[in-house]
């Protein structure tokens, strides 16, 4: 078995056509029929039905679909892993964090690494959420990110960089200003302002109100947090953050929550990563700085 004809096979299950998938891979439709068949022959079975108009996949073909997808997909991680060693690559990291974390976290850590480590380039990514931070990295698009969880998971593939908690902010007049602390009870008949449903913020104030019975009325969704912030001072309706994101505002009041909502700051990187020289000194860099107290005091960590 050739990976050749895995990729023939591949493209042709997409594009149902001999002829097209000969013009996409650049060879002659012959040397296409000749590697299905060669591959049906070894393997024992008929893959493709060729009695159709289009071309089908016998119920065998289907089958080896799945596992020649799956070899197809190794193979290209492995090549984007392989990069990392090319001299060329060397001392290059490729990172991704979601808004949160980039306009608040990073450019400290970012600053001292760059003190530290002026050889290493850092390629820097945004994404929408912590998740797709976490698929990215698991593709192997990504070295590391920086991901938002639970407190209390200890995932795999995660070093923990600090703990938080989330913070309720409110309009400077609401009537909940005056309390010392806030449940989510009081919340029932409030409006919300979050962030995106696959984030972090969306999936957990979401999962809080489900606990106490009811869904929250949101009037935006937004991944932009400055929005989101002066719509609060403006009164429009009230949002839970993170402390290292809110702590600094004066244009709305801040009040914990009762119980809290606790979350943890994580450095991510992929399952079947192998870490190279350059990796170990850059998660060694963050474990360190994590450990400072010039970085625990200006996030005030709990």
């Amino acid at each position: 078995m050739e990976f050749r004809q895995l990729e023939y096979f591949c493209t042709i299950s997409e594009l149902e056509n001999f002829t097209r998938t000969a013009e996409v891979l650049h060879v002659s439709q012959p040397s296409v029929t000749k590697a299905i068949k060669s591959l049906e022959s070894e393997l024992g079975v008929t893959l493709i039905d060729r009695r159709q108009k289009h071309v089908c996949l016998t119920e065998q073909g289907k089958v080896f679909l799945m596992h020649a997808q799956r070899i197809m997909q190794d193979a290209a991680f492995a090549r984007k892993d392989m990069m990392r060693y090319r001299a060329d690559m060397q001392g290059m990291i490729h990172f991704g964090m979601p808004p949160m974390i980039e306009g608040y976290l990073f450019p400290e850590l970012f600053t001292k690494f760059q003190e530290h480590f002026p050889e290493i380039t850092l390629d820097v990514q945004e994404f929408s959420d912590s998740d797709e931070v976490r698929l990215r990295a698991e593709k192997g698009d990504l070295d590391f990110g920086i991901v938002l969880g639970e407190a209390d998971e200890q995932p795999e593939h995660e070093m923990m960089i600090m703990r938080d908690r989330m913070i309720l902010c409110l309009p400077p007049d609401h009537p909940l200003a005056a309390k010392e602390e806030v449940s989510f009870h009081d919340l029932q008949h409030e409006k919300f302002i979050m962030q995106q449903p696959n984030t972090y913020q969306y999936q957990q104030i979401m999962s809080r109100c489900g606990q106490y019975g009811f869904v929250p009325d949101i009037v935006l969704c937004t991944s932009q947090l400055k929005t989101i912030k002066q719509l609060v001072a403006n009164g429009v309706g009230l949002s839970v953050l993170p402390d290292f994101v809110t702590r600094m505002e004066q244009i709305f009041v801040r009040r914990p929550l009762n119980p809290p909502m606790e979350l943890r700051i994580s450095l991510f990187w992929g399952g079947g990563k192998a870490l190279s020289h350059t990796d170990t000194r850059f998660m060694d860099f963050i474990r360190n700085y994590a450990e400072t107290p010039e970085f625990k005091q200006s996030f005030r960590q709990h």
